[in-house]
């Protein structure tokens, strides 16, 4: 680094103060350096950013304001925002968009699907490599999670005439289904009360 820089200034004192004429490969080293044939160049002082430059000053906007405890406009803002809390759900006979709600029935059930806080079966479905592998995967198991690995069989297997592979997770209380069964595991859920 050293080397390179006093290479830089010896290379600065040989042209400092010649013309333009020297710096495009016509030297002429015997040329006699005058005041006017003297060029003097100023480079820019560089700053770390625009805001610190002298060019920039911080300008003081003060806009006049009046703190008001809750404004009437607020009630238009209040409609957007989104629920803290999921609202507990209002029993209805039948629900506009086929939403089923968990029956008293299933407590009696070896077995227990609980709703997330959105009120839904925690039935999902996985999709891995690129889409080609589908798992349909049943969460939160409670009770038996053997005697429902073993309905959810039968059931698959009645419905679709062929051989269903399951796999059962005790510890993270999943089981999974191989191929996209999502949808039939949750009509059987909805029928069984879960």
């Amino acid at each position: 680094m050293a080397t390179v820089l006093r290479s830089q200034c010896a290379f600065a004192r040989v042209f400092v103060g010649k013309t333009g004429r020297i710096l495009n490969n016509s030297t002429d080293l015997g040329t006699k350096i005058t005041q006017e044939t003297q060029s003097v160049t100023f480079y820019p002082r560089k700053y770390s950013n625009y805001a610190h430059s002298p060019f920039v000053h911080k300008i003081k906007e003060q806009y006049e304001f009046e703190v008001v405890k809750k404004p009437p406009e607020w009630t238009y803002v209040e409609r957007l925002l989104p629920f803290e809390n999921i609202p507990q759900l209002k029993p209805k006979d039948k629900y506009p968009s086929g939403f089923v709600p968990q029956k008293e029935e299933s407590i009696n059930l070896p077995y227990f699907l609980p709703r997330n806080k959105y009120h839904d079966v925690p039935i999902y479905l996985q999709l891995s490599h690129r889409g080609q592998r589908k798992i349909s995967e049943i969460r939160k198991i409670e009770g038996d999670i053997w005697l429902l690995n073993d309905e959810v069989k039968a059931l698959l297997k009645t419905k679709h005439q062929k051989y269903i592979e399951t796999r059962v997770h005790e510890l993270t209380r999943t089981i999974e289904v191989k191929g996209d069964y999502v949808n039939d595991l949750k009509e059987w859920a909805y029928s069984k009360g879960l």
